[in-house]
């Protein structure tokens, strides 16, 4: 197993390396710069347009081959800790921010707030499905998976953007119309912004992202309920378990003893394909309910064509998959003993 996990966490780093070197070839392929957008303003102040602009761009290195500027953005991350310097945070035109770890990571901030839609929608989305698989995979629940899947079959079938507008709409007419409008949503109430946590504020961050994890973890759970319920049915079946019954033992440790585990296999195994979809749908989440998340962040780095933040974030998506593949693997090694990766 340690010799398996020293090759997955160098390969992860070579795919994390790959990915940010990619970023900043296509960066470089694009027509203009962060600063061409600031010509017009040069000419304003009686300046020569492509003298200064020249002179901006090496004051800021940008007049360095992409490979150069790819090669100290990693030497930063190396030596300092540091993604490199972002054009795109601060207020003042052209005036850089170093992206540093603790900044990226801080309390409230945009990767922080991913971290939360993502980790707690997989969460609950996964202790709904294990226990609801459990039920529908019996004779008796059969009408409950047809009534589940009706509901979150659409889920698979629609883009996310419109099951996260159908949330708003029972939002407006059933609950509350201005709670519903995103600049009031966010995390948690308006109320308790900037304010320490507290059983008041943690009951408004529940209330809040209720309606975040129906978004968000519905596919996952559809998806889960599905995988999870086939694989319990194919496992009753299976003659350890008609042996488990031939011994005399009740249902409570046949299902949970025996069967559960051996059923959760490929429920693991889709955590890899269902990490993109849930990326995807906290970014889309984010711009409807007003939450800060990755995706301002990427939003704002291709508009600015700013590669060290463009970098960052794509990095923060890469880093998610591969650790979640890397989890996936662990997890089904930890359930199953007959899976060994020496």
């Amino acid at each position: 197993m340690t010799i398996y996990m020293l090759k997955r966490m160098l390969l992860s780093v070579f795919i994390l390396i790959w990915s940010a070197f990619i970023t900043f070839a296509i960066i470089s392929i694009l027509p203009g710069d962060y600063f061409t957008r600031f010509k017009f303003a040069i000419a304003l102040a009686g300046l020569p347009v492509e003298e200064t602009h020249h002179q901006i761009l090496v004051e800021h290195g940008l007049d360095r081959p992409w490979i150069v500027q790819f090669a100290s953005w990693i030497w930063a991350i190396v030596s300092k800790g540091s993604f490199g310097c972002s054009l795109g945070p601060t207020r003042v035109p052209g005036d850089s921010f170093e992206l540093t770890l603790s900044y990226l990571l801080r309390s409230g901030g945009e990767i922080a707030n991913s971290f939360l839609i993502c980790g707690t929608s997989l969460v609950v989305a996964w202790l709904m499905a294990i226990p609801l698989g459990v039920v529908t995979s019996l004779r008796q629940g059969k009408w409950l998976y047809y009534g589940l899947s009706l509901v979150g079959m659409p889920s698979l079938a629609m883009p996310g953007f419109v099951l996260a507008g159908l949330v708003l709409w029972f939002l407006d007419v059933f609950i509350d119309p201005m709670m519903s409008r995103s600049a009031l949503w966010g995390i948690c109430g308006w109320r308790f912004e900037g304010c320490p946590m507290s059983w008041a504020k943690f009951g408004s961050c529940i209330v809040h992202i209720i309606p975040i994890w129906f978004i968000v973890g519905l596919p996952v759970f559809t998806v889960g309920l599905r995988v999870f319920r086939s694989s319990m049915m194919d496992t009753i079946l299976q003659p350890y378990i008609t042996s488990a019954w031939g011994k005399g033992l009740n249902s409570r440790q046949v299902y949970h003893k025996h069967a559960v585990r051996n059923a959760l296999n490929p429920l693991i195994s889709t955590i890899g394909v269902t990490l993109p979809t849930v990326l995807v749908n906290a970014l889309m989440v984010g711009f409807i309910f007003g939450i800060p998340t990755y995706g301002d962040l990427l939003k704002q780095a291709i508009e600015r064509q700013d590669s060290a933040l463009l970098a960052a974030m794509m990095l923060f998506y890469s880093f998610v998959l591969v650790v979640g593949n890397l989890l996936a693997d662990l997890g089904l090694a930890a359930v199953d003993p007959r899976i060994r990766y020496d």
